[in-house]
């Protein structure tokens, strides 16, 4: 509605200027009709805006509004007798004076929209861009008008002339330098009313021209930009108010340095002229050239001091940028970029990398913003034990990383002790521990492979019980090699069906009877003979291979379950189901698929998860069991009571079975404090209404404590040993199985 409102005003002018060309005996007649139509419209616009509006643009519609009610007031005055004779009479002294309150109004309406800038030299630039303007304008408004004034009338009566073009170069000063503080991206009704002042002052600068020195060809051109001035102004409040930072003064572009320039120019332009003609200056003219002079270079000098200011902010900015992109932002330490590239170019004797142990428990049972806390600490410790001798970094998450730049392996050795001293120490947030691994730039390929090495001498300190430091030479590389070929020979075996799935039967204590088995994975490697799960498995883990193994053991288990099921209907096993598979989002879809592609009811498996690797990822893990448990299935924890969070585990997890850990039946023969800790567990296993299972029964003795104790169902091998699926025996009435020997 507001673009066609637009674009009729705009065809309008168009046809009005095609009139006053055309028609020149009726020009006045239609000037005069135009002038009052567009004043009052324009006056009823702004005022009906204001009543409609709130606050800032309450303030700004009201101000124009009583503007152009004064400017109509004045066309109306003598208007009405043109149009009906054809001829302007001259203003009244009350016209007129209303007509010049027109201006206030004017510049009044225009300073309210805009805010000044907020600093000292934002301040002094506006109103230096203002002193040049004016300082211009005024000069040229003298130079062009005074002379042929004072050569028609007297001197005095010709500056009492010039008084309104004077006021008129004014006001264009200031409407073009809040003009040049505008955006020219956004139509705004900053831009509206500005725009429409400067053609105001402009087309009556060239009204008093061209009545000077008689050129009445302008007549025509003059009247159009009264009309086009008036429709801009009546039409100001169809664009919006700027508004925030929009309202600020800033020239934001070349053409808002530019625009204040523009009256300099032209008056170079006259006074050039005015020199080639051979005409003198008077003492006005040389004042004006003077202050225009001092005015352009103020204005200069402020640029130049907001160039240095803007000049240190960007300085300032791109270092803070560069400090950002080289540190880590929640410790301030170097990030992995910054170290990478130390690594590149400054001197490097060694590379610590230092992982944390235990952190993963204090993000899932104290919250991260514990753990937050705990980096910070962490980060600052490291900072103290490294002092100047080297460059403390965080890589991510719980890993930090020291490059020392001087020194040999043995320099290197006491940082890491250090290091983990300073880190034993109390008054942590939360109990963590370290492992360190170091690598040598001695003993390194070259220095691309040194965090690489690094990271392989800290997994192999973690698999050395955690807490302490490795550092990286022949003999860990051996075992990297043979770990990355094991990685490759496992990937074969489990493509070309190396591996297999053996089964220790679960016994019921009293009776003897087994009805459940667990499904253990296992290697027979075809030169190197059998590997132990302790040995395959985690390398699987690295190379992101347990996920499949993990699916491979559920698949065979539940199709050996189904066919043992059809012997003994009430024959369950018990599957072994790592984080990394628990964490996949496959596990919930994987168990259903395998219970409704043999048949199976859900009770019939269980899934163990083992308590030491739930630490990882608690919260997902719990979550996917809850659903694996929906389906029947039960849930099994092994390995119960190794861990710290071993109740928190009972608290979230639907744990249904609890298989309590070796570590306790070991010792039941013979120590005294093993059974009372044992049977505290089992009492509080049975009070929660769960099944318990002890695991690693190896001897007579401890089948007889067990008993005396009350716990109903064991495994170890005492009973069997994992054997492969036709050597289990499947029965629902067998005798008591033969107790096997306790050799593993």
């Amino acid at each position: 509605m507001r673009r066609r409102l637009r674009h009729a005003a705009w065809v309008a002018f168009g046809l009005i200027q095609m009139g006053l060309y055309a028609l020149p005996a009726s020009s006045v007649v239609l000037y005069s009709l135009c002038m009052m139509v567009a004043t009052t419209a324009g006056a009823l616009v702004h005022l009906t805006y204001a009543v409609r509006s709130h606050g800032h643009a309450r303030r700004v519609w009201t101000i124009t509004g009583l503007g152009l009610a004064c400017w109509a007031f004045a066309e109306i005055s003598v208007g009405i007798t043109a149009a009906g004779t054809g001829y302007a009479p001259p203003r009244s002294t009350l016209a007129t004076v209303i007509n010049v309150a027109a201006f206030g109004f004017a510049v009044a309406g225009m300073l309210s929209i805009p805010t000044a800038p907020r600093g000292a030299a934002g301040k002094l630039r506006m109103v230096f861009d203002g002193l040049v303007a004016a300082c211009a304008l005024m000069g040229a408004v003298w130079v062009l008008l005074f002379d042929p004034l004072s050569q028609i009338e007297s001197p005095s009566s010709a500056v009492i002339d010039l008084s309104y073009p004077v006021l008129a170069a004014g006001v264009l000063a200031i409407a073009m330098v809040l003009l040049s503080g505008q955006s020219l991206h956004r139509r705004t009704a900053m831009r509206v009313v500005t725009g429409g002042v400067v053609l105001l002052t402009v087309t009556l600068l060239v009204e008093v021209i061209g009545n000077v020195f008689g050129i009445g060809w302008l007549i025509p051109a003059v009247h159009g930009g009264y009309i086009a001035s008036a429709g801009l102004l009546a039409l100001a409040p169809l664009a919006p108010l700027p508004q925030g930072a929009e309202r600020t003064w800033a020239p934001a572009s070349q053409f808002g340095n530019v625009v204040p320039y523009v009256p300099v120019v032209i008056f170079i332009g006259i006074g050039m002229t005015f020199v080639l003609q051979g005409r003198s200056f008077d003492i006005e003219t040389v004042l004006a050239v003077v202050m225009l002079v001092v005015a352009v270079f103020g204005r200069q000098f402020v640029e130049l001091r907001l160039n240095a200011a803007l000049s240190r902010s960007l300085a300032a900015e791109r270092e803070r940028f560069a400090h950002e992109a080289a540190h880590d932002a929640l410790t301030g330490l170097a990030n992995r970029h910054k170290l990478t590239t130390e690594l590149a170019r400054e001197p490097v004797s060694a590379l610590l990398l230092v992982d944390l142990d235990g952190f993963k428990a204090v993000n899932d049972t104290l919250g991260h913003s514990a753990g937050d806390e705990l980096l910070v600490t962490v980060a600052q410790r490291l900072r103290e034990a490294v002092g100047e001798d080297g460059l403390p970094a965080r890589l991510g998450g719980d890993e930090f990383a020291v490059l020392i730049r001087h020194g040999d392996v043995g320099d290197a050795r006491a940082m890491a002790r250090a290091i983990l001293d300073r880190l034993a120490e109390p008054g942590l947030p939360a109990v963590v521990g370290a492992s360190v691994g170091i690598a040598t730039v001695a003993g390194a390929e070259d220095r691309d492979h040194l965090l690489h090495e690094a990271d392989m001498a800290m997994y192999e300190a973690k698999n050395n019980g955690k807490g302490t430091y490795r550092v990286y030479d022949r003999e860990l590389a051996v075992l990297a090699e043979q770990r990355r070929r094991l990685q490759a020979e496992l990937a074969v075996a489990l493509a070309e069906g190396q591996l297999f799935v053996a089964y220790q039967p679960v016994v019921d204590l009293a009776s003897g009877a087994s009805h459940a088995a667990e499904a253990l994975v296992r290697w027979e490697h075809p030169v190197r003979g059998p590997i132990p799960p302790d040995d395959f498995l985690p390398t699987a883990e690295d190379a992101g291979l347990l996920v499949e193994i993990d699916r491979w053991v559920l698949t065979a288990a539940a199709a050996q379950l189904a066919e043992w099921r059809r012997t003994d209907p009430a024959y369950t096993i018990a599957v072994n189901l790592s984080v990394a598979y628990l964490v996949s989002g496959r596990v919930v879809e994987d168990v259903r698929a395998a219970l409704r592609e043999h048949d199976l009811p859900g009770e019939a498996l269980t899934v163990e998860v083992t308590e030491s690797s739930l630490i990882a990822d608690l919260d997902a893990a719990a979550t996917t069991l809850r659903e694996v448990k929906a389906l029947g299935v039960r849930i099994s924890l092994d390995d119960f009571g190794v861990g710290y969070s071993s109740l928190t585990y009972l608290r979230k997890l639907p744990v249904d079975v609890v298989k309590i850990d070796r570590s306790f039946v070991r010792e039941l023969a013979w120590d005294n404090k093993a059974k009372v800790l044992f049977k505290a567990v089992l009492d509080l296993v049975h009070a929660l209404g769960l099944t318990c299972v002890a695991e690693g029964v190896e001897e007579p003795r401890q089948l007889g404590q067990l008993l005396a104790m009350g716990c109903a169902r064991g495994q170890g091998y005492l009973f069997s040993p994992p054997v492969t699926a036709d050597l289990v025996p499947i029965g629902p009435h067998r005798p008591r199985p033969r107790m096997a020997s306790a050799t593993p």
